[in-house]
């Protein structure tokens, strides 16, 4: 058969067979060339072009049934003029083949016009053209923020992160321009493509991410499975497996590297429930030495916030957002509640309005809320990061003891910030994935995010409830313990038993109360 054909015909139809973009190429070579189609035509028999065949026809597309219908009449009487099997010759076997490759690519071209693609899931507000919902064709979707999941008609599984440009082209090929984009690829769609301005990069049956810089340097990591990848068209395509990583820039080198599934955000949160439980703690109003919750409760309970400071150097009020709120000094005041806390992997949600000193100082960070148990992922804390080696001063952190995401906004500024910390939860939830930050009411870009299991832990005897203003880690009275409390103010805090949207925070922020 290569004798047959030249050697751009070759690699013409082998790039065709790769899944790469030379369809309109490879089909105007076969018009000009009974040769080609020939050799074509025991290609196009393969398993890869009989699955596509299988999908154009299941996908019941009334254009591509009414060509069928067309060719199937087109070829009757061709039939009835010979009396030889059409399969034994030569010249209408191509012409049969063909019309066969001809509908595969204009079913193509049909995806090119038609919506092929449905947002199944956003975290953050966009306009009335791009929500849960929207249909989508062939174009570009800019987004600046969050994150968002697209469902591509194949089942392939686009979760964009914010800021991205990415052009949808079909539902077997995307261009990411910039940003980053996670794809998962069911077994019916390998051979799904993804392009950046300095790599091409073909699905074997996997799930992979992809990065690319403002300047067009990209990345690919492998989360699962297997692809193939490269520069470009002069290079060879490179196998990666699970853990892999390649680097291209744009002068067409290529480095490997081991894979950093952190970077990349895998799956998002689904719908919230509508009225979830809660408990809010205003600190609006103290009896005695408590501070009361609110809100529709916690299986049937509310919860007193019991302030643990010396007498002679109580918690002090000062002005909140929403009327009062309280002050730690950052080296004996702290507030017990005898509420457990969430546990386990469960959804939940921790919002609050925080004021961060300007002259932050590390040992006086941990923890604004705290409760679980002190080993391995089994605590959950909110605190302003105080340890460099895990992301940049006074940053929101959340930390499971061993393991931490940090945020990226600088909060020691004097000023109140509306913090909200959100865990979506599920047998498969790992801080590097299931949780989102917020400040201000946006989705906050994270850092040094940590793979490691959700498993907070409320049945070990040592176990802490939820506790306000103290490092979970300390003990009272070990003296070798210099970041023991908190200092700055709080306001407004509610523990939310589901994972919130975006749009029930901003609730919280504006209006202090969640309908």
């Amino acid at each position: 058969m290569a004798e047959q054909m030249t050697t751009h015909q070759q690699q013409l139809l082998a790039a065709y067979l790769a899944g790469e973009d030379v369809a309109d190429e490879l089909l105007e070579a076969c018009q000009h060339d009974a040769n080609l189609l020939a050799q074509v035509s025991k290609y196009v028999t393969s398993e890869r072009l009989l699955k596509a065949h299988h999908q154009s026809v299941v996908q019941s597309d009334k254009f591509t049934h009414s060509v069928m219908a067309q060719l199937s009449e087109q070829q009757k009487p061709v039939q009835a003029k010979h009396t030889m099997s059409w399969l034994s010759s030569p010249y209408a076997l191509a012409a049969s083949i063909m019309l066969f490759v001809s509908v595969i690519f204009m079913a193509q071209h049909l995806d090119y016009t038609n919506k092929f693609a449905e947002v199944t899931k956003m975290t953050a507000s966009y306009n009335a053209n791009f929500s849960v919902g929207s249909e989508l064709g062939q174009g570009d979707i800019i987004l600046e923020h969050g994150y968002s999941e697209i469902l591509l008609d194949n089942g392939v599984v686009l979760v964009l992160e914010a800021p991205v440009k990415v052009n949808l082209q079909s539902k077997d090929k995307v261009t990411l321009h910039h940003g980053k984009l996670v794809a998962r690829v069911p077994e019916n769609a390998i051979g799904f493509r993804v392009d950046t301005p300095s790599s091409e990069i073909i699905d074997l049956g996997t799930e992979f991410g992809v990065e690319v810089s403002n300047s067009g340097e990209s990345q690919v990591h492998v989360l699962d499975g297997e692809i193939k990848a490269r520069g470009n068209k002069m290079q060879s395509y490179q196998l990666l497996k699970k853990d892999q990583a390649l680097a291209f820039d744009l002068n067409n080198q290529v480095t490997s590297f081991v894979s950093v599934p952190s970077d990349f955000m895998r799956v998002l949160p689904g719908d919230s429930i509508e009225e979830p439980h809660l408990l809010h703690w205003s600190f609006d109003k103290k009896q005695q030495h408590n501070y009361p919750s609110s809100g529709r409760g916690i299986d049937g309970q509310q919860y007193l916030a019991t302030d643990k400071s010396p007498i002679d150097e109580p918690l002090t009020d000062i002005a909140g957002v929403f009327d009062k709120a309280i002050s730690f000094n950052g080296t004996n005041n702290w507030l017990e509640t005898h509420y457990p806390g969430i546990g386990s992997d469960n959804p939940r949600t921790v919002a609050f309005w925080l004021k961060i000193p300007s002259d932050f100082l590390p040992e006086h960070a941990y923890g604004i809320v705290s409760w679980g148990l002190q080993q391995d992922y089994s605590a959950w804390q909110i605190s302003p990061n105080p340890e460099l080696i895990d992301g940049p001063l006074g940053r929101i952190r959340i930390g499971t003891y061993n393991a931490q995401i940090v945020g990226s906004t600088d909060l020691r500024d004097d000023e109140w910030h509306h913090i909200a910390v959100v865990l979506y939860g599920g047998v498969e939830s790992n801080l590097a994935t299931h949780v989102l930050l917020y400040v201000d009411g946006k989705l906050e870009k994270t850092q040094k995010k940590s793979i490691a299991k959700v498993a907070t832990n409320l049945q070990h005897p040592a176990s802490r409830p939820l506790t306000i203003g103290k490092n979970i880690g300390y003990i009272e009275g070990a003296t070798h313990e210099k970041q023991m409390f908190f200092r700055g103010g709080l306001d407004e805090l509610y523990v939310v038993e589901a994972a919130l949207n975006q749009q029930q925070i901003i609730q919280l922020m504006t209006s202090n109360q969640l309908n």
